[in-house]
C-alpha cells in the first residue's frame, strides 16, 4: 500500500511540475528566427505570427532573419540553441531538402523538433518583360530553340523552387542555368533589366509584381491551377512529375519539453485560426494550416524521404 501511495503522490507531483512548467512559459521574450531575409513571404508571414503572439502570450517576440543556404543557417543556429522554447525556428520545406543537397551535421529531423505547419504553398514560374513568351509552352520551345541561354533564380540551391525547376528541365530536356539568389527582393532587378530569364517563387514574393504587369507568370508547380494566376499553367500538365507545393512550419530544438511544444502549438493553432490571420494568408498565396505538432513532424519526415529520393534519381548536388 506505501509502494502505491508513494507512486501515486509522485504522479501527481509529476502532473503538477509539468502543468506549472507549462503556465509559467514564457516568463522573457521569445526569439524567433526566419530562414529568409527581410521581406519575403516567410518573413511576411513570421511578422504577421509574431504580432499576434506578442498579444496571446504576452510577451515580447523578437524576430531574426538569418538568411542564406538554403535556410540551413537558421535550422543550425536554432538547433544548436537550449531546448527551452525561448529560440523558435520558421522555416520552410527547404530545410528537409537542402539536407540532401548539402550534407552537413544537422538533422533535420532528429535535431529539430516540429510543432506546427503554418501554410502551405506551391511555386509560380514567372519571365521578365522582356522574354518573348507569354505561356508555359511558348516558354519550352525558347528554352529548346536556345539552349543555354535562359537563366531562372530561386532562393537558393537545395531550395523548393530549385527542385522543382531541376525537375522540369529534366522532365523536359531542357538546358536552363540556375541562378541562386538570396531571395526575390535580391534577384527582381535582375529581372526586370533581363539579366534574369526567369524565377521560380513563392506566390507571396511575385503576385504584387505580376498584377503589375512587370513580370509574367505562366506556370505554377501546384496540382491545379491557381485562382491568383489565370493563365499560369500547372507544370505537371506538360510534366507529371513536376508537382512540388511547399510548406511554412514553425520548430524548436530538440529536447524541448512537450508541455512547451504543446504550449506553443496550442497559441500557433489559435492564431492561424484567426479570421483575420486566414484571410491575410490567403491573400499572398497560402493556405492556412496549424496542425498537431505529431502531424507536422510526420510530413516533415515524410518529404524527407521523398524528396530524397528525388534528389537522387535527377543528382542533384550543391552548385
Amino acid at each position: 500500500m506505501r509502494r502505491y501511495l508513494c507512486a501515486a503522490v509522485l504522479s501527481l507531483s509529476c502532473l503538477v511540475v509539468t502543468g506549472a512548467a507549462r503556465a509559467a512559459y514564457p516568463e522573457r521574450p521569445i526569439r524567433w528566427v526566419v530562414a529568409t531575409p527581410p521581406g519575403g513571404s516567410l518573413d511576411v508571414v513570421a511578422r504577421i505570427l509574431a504580432e499576434k503572439l506578442r498579444t496571446s502570450l504576452q510577451q515580447t517576440i523578437v524576430v531574426e532573419n538569418r538568411a542564406g543556404a538554403a535556410g540551413s543557417i537558421a535550422a543550425q543556429s536554432v538547433a544548436s540553441s537550449a531546448p527551452d522554447g525561448y529560440t523558435v525556428l520558421m522555416t520552410t520545406t527547404a530545410m528537409v531538402i537542402n539536407a540532401w543537397m548539402s550534407p552537413t551535421s544537422l538533422d533535420p529531423i532528429k535535431d529539430l523538433q516540429a510543432v506546427t505547419r503554418v501554410a502551405l504553398s506551391p511555386y509560380v514560374l514567372v519571365v521578365g518583360p522582356s522574354l518573348p513568351v507569354t505561356n508555359l509552352d511558348e516558354f519550352i520551345a525558347y528554352a529548346k530553340k536556345e539552349p543555354g541561354k535562359l537563366t531562372c533564380s530561386t532562393y537558393g540551391v537545395g531550395s523548393p523552387p530549385h527542385l522543382a525547376l531541376e525537375a522540369m528541365k529534366r522532365a523536359g530536356e531542357l538546358n536552363i542555368v540556375h541562378a541562386p539568389y538570396r531571395g526575390f527582393g535580391q534577384a527582381l532587378p535582375d529581372l526586370m533589366s533581363g539579366l534574369l530569364s526567369c524565377s521560380v517563387d513563392t506566390p507571396a514574393n511575385v503576385a504584387q509584381h505580376v498584377r503589375a504587369g512587370t513580370i509574367k507568370a505562366i506556370a505554377v508547380t501546384s496540382p491545379k491551377a491557381l485562382e491568383m494566376f489565370p493563365g499560369a499553367m500547372p507544370m505537371a500538365e506538360r510534366y507529371p512529375d513536376v508537382e512540388v507545393v511547399g510548406w511554412q512550419g514553425v520548430f524548436v530544438p530538440a529536447n524541448t519539453p512537450q508541455p512547451i511544444v504543446d504550449k506553443i502549438n496550442e497559441e500557433l493553432v489559435k492564431v492561424i485560426s484567426e479570421p483575420e490571420v486566414i484571410k491575410r494568408l490567403r491573400d499572398i498565396g497560402f493556405d492556412p494550416v496549424g496542425d498537431s505538432s505529431a502531424s507536422a513532424a510526420a510530413i516533415a519526415k515524410t518529404d524527407y524521404d521523398r524528396y530524397g529520393g528525388i534528389i537522387k534519381a535527377l543528382n542533384l548536388k550543391s552548385e
